[in-house]
């Protein structure tokens, strides 16, 4: 795990955000992390949490919070006890978990400590990683005087890591790049005298005597107006050194130290700069100077972005550039061969990659000469634009690499690693009659001629390794950029080399990529069909470049109407492939490389129309063993051709295409020699799905309840596999949601009816525990048309109750009782006398919400006895919850608690299913409604128990409302007002307008605002 308190309170596990719990959770993680490895005890974590005025159920509460923390972490996977019951309180033990204060407090401590040796560089640096860990405001977001003193107290330290990291600077003479930060940390914090100290020394180095002195001036009289006081001797001294000119605070020589900017986000650390020396070449005698001279050290420089690239000064994209101050090449001794440079040119349009930049810029940070060099792989499918990174990041740190850059496209001809090295040789100046024969030779003599120089070489489109090992320099002066689709794996393990894995542009960068290029003002026109373009060509830098050129080149042309011929999926690999530059070419050099088999296993993905797939998924469509599936799915995404996620709550990792590479996967599906057979894997799969989801509903449900199946086959799953996916079987459905939508739309689209109705009945009950009204009313809608359009009556009848139930939750209940009442004909004309009970249950709630009891009453008696000979516990259990409903409706709460007590004794059967929560609610507002509220408050204190297991936000809110209302008549205020405090919080999360409604009537009455509150509804159920 990792904590973080350098912003907003975080938690993270294998860098997944784990949610907390309340404002209370919180401020007790919080003050357990400022004290970690300290005892914190009960009374002073109290204090904190209610700020000074504890309830006095405070120590309960906070032992609940604890043991909610603990719960947390062991849930993530931690084994142990992080915090530790230690006498008075508590302790936390952060161990060898991750904490962004303790990593802060040791780098700034490790700066003081150089800093005071006198190795200024590696102290600047180290302060700038220590600035890098804060994300905002130290404990934003929580209140109360402890805390907000401790978050002065981490505002402190930051300030003065800020102060020691400008001074630090000014030491290394980077006095013009701090003018500006320096004047804006000013302005914030206007009394800060150390600040102002560095920012009048850095206008004074810079040139602008006049700007120092009208610095000292407005904080001298800013002190006289807030203070009272002269400002500090040495803001004073420093004042009367600027007046007389003391060469005392004249710049240093500028030492090169490419230092980070500390407002972006921190980089990989590498080995800080060595200080500058001497360099002594070590060449053959055929390049050596006739007389030896020492190159002056660089000046350090802030060099703009070429014309036309991203962070032009006023460019509107510069936001997607990155600068970085970078050293200018000296000039060249007398007689020393020239530096080569053998770059492409730089590229105009390029955009975005802020993040990335960053990472190569880490590559600057100097080694010595017996280290390795610093080397990059930049990875990507063909397209994504791994070769522009490369060459502009080259153009703009060029400066960097006084003895020159070399570029090597070893894609468009490849050669042998011996032929690559005589190009590089020749370019270093080593005379081509004169060169080794052989490989070895050629190496030798190629890494001796680096040694002890500053090159960048750049080897772009490698293939493989072995393409690239042999071109590598052998000393830390030189970098190395690598761009290739492979992984590499051995230059990683091997040379250490940092990955810069590309994706797909967001999408202001893809509009500020299309904005670039094309000219005219048209898609500053026409931002919402701009924005439209960018999508379709799904962020793949090639495809948007290949559309703006055509825009570019066809001035009549509107936006829209490029984006219209895009639409169509059957021709939008054709529209990007016209000319020169063709995405479907650009996909073939991945593709190509597959082995038959995984091409194979490529285009049978793609046969599925779900956004993403699990492991699990894709080893029903391959009938192969969960592992095989994962290995071919590494695989491809290895080959670029596939994006993988997670892990998901269920602890799956999902694999998705890019939607132009699912285009062009289909396109090769449809070359499928084998087409029936590819047909019936895909068919197996979705299949698949309806087995899960079966086992899902069983598991929830406490049995095959509530749900009527039909005739669709369910292929077999590995019982060990089912038990990982539906631990929490609302845990997979959050997970799954949108491919269980996907995966039934696409049954009703082949014709699958049975699957796809049977596949949405048994996943709307997931949609009414998360609230979710429209993937449930869109689930039935497909299983109703796939219904209808094959003849399947059961389906029809099935899915219009279904339609029904998920208009009644939605308060559409004239709307909801049509389709009830046209599936009560369709199911009962189909002899279908479970199906029919279970949507009598339905329209009685729908009835009973109208006003007709008398109806809903006999409706939920009809019914019972086909429920009860199907031996369906949970639908009786709601046919009597409902009954129970009726009774207290009409004014008869001891016959409601009647009927709720048997509803209990046949949910208690089912385990602690949301059947049974409700079971419980309903006793309990039926006892609440009877007076006799110890049992009421037990009875809804069982339902809290199943719904909090379940993490149903909305359920859980309605049993606080009961519990708040228990507690109220009983004349427990404080308890109730916490009650309702929690349930407020999970109305507002969940949305829930009629349940804040009830909830705000209860506040009300318990500040004695307004006269009692109507009794709540029940737990939602259709």
């Amino acid at each position: 795990m990792r904590f973080g308190l350098l912003g907003t309170l975080r938690l993270t596990c294998e860098d997944r955000e784990i949610r907390l719990g309340g404002a209370r959770q919180r401020a007790v993680l919080a003050l357990l992390l400022l004290r970690h490895g300290r005892t914190v005890s009960v009374d002073e974590l109290a204090e904190t949490v209610w700020d000074g005025s504890p309830p006095p159920t405070a120590r309960t509460q906070i032992s609940i919070c604890v043991a909610q923390l603990r719960k947390l972490f062991r849930e993530a996977g931690v084994e142990g006890e992080v915090i530790v019951t230690s006498h008075p309180g508590y302790r936390l033990d952060t161990g060898d978990h991750g904490f962004d204060l303790v990593d802060f407090l040791a780098l700034t401590g490790q700066a003081s400590a150089l800093a005071g040796s006198g190795r200024t560089a590696e102290a600047a640096d180290a302060h700038r990683r220590a600035l890098a860990l804060w994300r905002g405001p130290a404990l934003d977001g929580l209140t109360g005087y402890a805390l907000e003193q401790e978050a002065c107290w981490l505002e402190e330290q930051r300030l003065n890591a800020l102060d020691g990291h400008a001074e630090l600077r000014l030491a290394l003479g980077r006095h013009q790049e701090l003018t500006a930060e320096l004047a804006a940390l000013v302005r914030e914090h206007p009394l800060r005298e150390r600040t102002r100290h560095s920012l009048m020394l850095a206008q004074y180095r810079s040139g602008c005597r006049a700007d120092a002195l009208e610095t000292f001036r407005a904080g001298h009289q800013l002190s006289i107006d807030e203070l009272g006081l002269e400002p500090g001797t040495a803001l004073r001294e420093l004042h009367n050194a600027v007046l007389r000119e003391d060469p005392a605070i004249a710049a240093p020589p500028t030492v090169h130290d490419p230092v980070h900017d500390v407002s972006v986000a921190p980089v990989t650390p590498v080995a800080s700069l060595a200080p500058v020396a001497t360099v002594v070449r070590d060449v053959p005698a055929f390049l050596a100077p006739a007389a030896p001279a020492v190159p002056a050290p660089p000046v350090v420089r802030d060099v703009p972005p070429a014309p036309g690239t991203a962070g032009e000064p006023g460019d509107p994209s510069a936001v997607h550039g990155a600068r970085r101050p970078v050293p200018p090449a000296p000039a060249a001794p007398h007689g020393a061969p020239a530096a080569p440079s053998d770059l492409p040119p730089n590229i105009p349009s390029f955009t975005g990659r802020t993040a990335e930049t960053e990472v190569l810029d880490a590559l600057l940070d100097g080694r010595g000469d017996g280290e390795p060099p610093r080397v990059a792989l930049v990875t990507g499918v063909a397209g994504i634009g791994k070769t522009a990174l490369a060459v502009h990041w080259s153009h703009r740190v060029a400066a960097a690499f006084p003895d020159g850059c070399l570029h090597v496209d070893l894609g468009s001809a490849p050669a042998a690693p011996g032929e690559v090295l005589g190009r590089l040789l020749r370019s270093l100046g080593a005379p081509g009659d004169r060169l080794p024969d052989d490989e070895a030779s050629r190496i030798s003599l190629y890494r001796r001629l680096l040694r002890g120089r500053r090159v960048l070489v750049v080897l772009d489109d490698a293939s493989s390794f072995a393409q690239v090992a042999p071109l590598l320099p052998a000393n830390g002066g030189c970098c190395v950029v690598v761009t290739s689709r492979e992984t590499m794996e051995e230059l990683v393990l091997r040379h250490g080399a940092v990955r810069v894995p590309l994706g797909v542009l967001d999408a202001a960068e893809s509009t500020a990529l299309l904005d670039r290029i094309v000219t005219g003002g048209r898609t500053v026109a026409s931002p919402a069909q701009t924005t439209r373009l960018a999508e379709l060509c799904d962020g793949l830098p090639l495809a948007l470049c290949i559309a703006a050129a055509r825009l570019a080149t066809r001035p009549h042309w509107t936006v829209r109407r490029l984006a219209d011929r895009l639409a169509d999926e059957h021709r939008r690999l054709d529209e990007l492939s016209l000319g020169g530059s063709r995405v479907r070419a650009s996909f073939e050099l991945s593709y190509g490389c597959l082995s038959p088999r995984l091409a194979s296993v490529y285009q049978r993905l793609s046969l599925l129309d779900v956004p993403d797939v699990p492991a699990w998924a894709v080893a029903a469509l391959l009938d192969c063993p969960v592992e095989t599936a994962e290995q071919y799915l590494d695989e491809l995404v290895d080959a670029h051709l596939l994006e993988v996620s997670g892990p998901d709550a269920t602890g799956q990792y999902r694999y998705r295409f890019q939607r132009l590479l699912r285009l062009y996967a289909r396109e090769r599906a449809q070359e499928d020699p084998d087409r029936p057979a590819a047909e019936a894997d895909r068919d197996r799969a979705l299949h698949s799905w309806l087995t899960v989801a079966e086992a899902a509903h069983r598991r929830e449900y406490g049995g095959d309840h509530s749900v009527v199946h039909g005739p669709a086959s369910r292929p077999h799953v590995d019982r060990d596999l089912l038990d990982d996916l539906l631990d929490r079987p609302l845990d997979w459905f959050d997970s799954e949601r949108h491919c269980l939508v996907a995966a039934v739309t696409q049954s009703a689209r082949l014709g699958l009816a049975a699957l796809a109705w049977d596949l949405a009945a048994s996943t709307v009950g997931f949609c009414e525990i998360r609230s979710d009204t429209d993937g449930w009313r869109r689930l039935c809608e497909e299983g109703l048309a796939a219904s209808r359009a094959a003849g399947d009556r059961q389906g029809e009848g099935v899915m219009l109750g279904e339609l029904g139930a998920s208009l009644l939750y939605r308060g559409e209940s004239e709307n909801a009782i049509r389709f009830l009442e046209e599936a009560d004909g369709v199911l009962r004309a189909g002899g279908e006398v479970y199906g029919a009970a279970l949507n009598a249950c339905k329209l009685a709630v729908a009835v009973r919400q109208r006003g007709d009891a008398d109806r809903a009453r006999a409706l939920l008696d009809g019914a019972l006895p086909a429920l009860r000979a199907a031996g369906d516990l949970s639908a009786q259990a709601h046919a009597l919850n409902n009954l129970a409903q009726i009774a207290l409706d009409a004014g008869d709460p001891e016959e409601a608690v009647r009927l709720g007590g048997e509803a209990v004794a046949l949910a208690r059967g089912l385990g602690a299913t949301r059947g049974a929560a409700q079971a419980f609610h309903r006793l309990g507002r039926a006892l609440l409604a009877a007076g006799r509220l110890p049992e009421a408050e037990a009875a809804l204190t069982e339902a809290a128990g199943i719904v909090r297991a379940k993490r149903d936000r909305l359920g859980m809110a309605y049993v606080l409302l009961g519990l708040a209302e228990a507690r109220l008549r009983a004349g427990r205020a404080d308890r109730a007002g916490e009650d309702l405090d929690a349930a407020l919080d999970l109305a507002e999360e969940t949305g829930s307008t009629v349940l804040l409604g009830r909830l705000h009537l209860l506040q009300a009455q318990l500040t004695g605002k307004t006269e009692p509150a109507e009794p709540a509804a029940d737990l939602p159920q259709a």
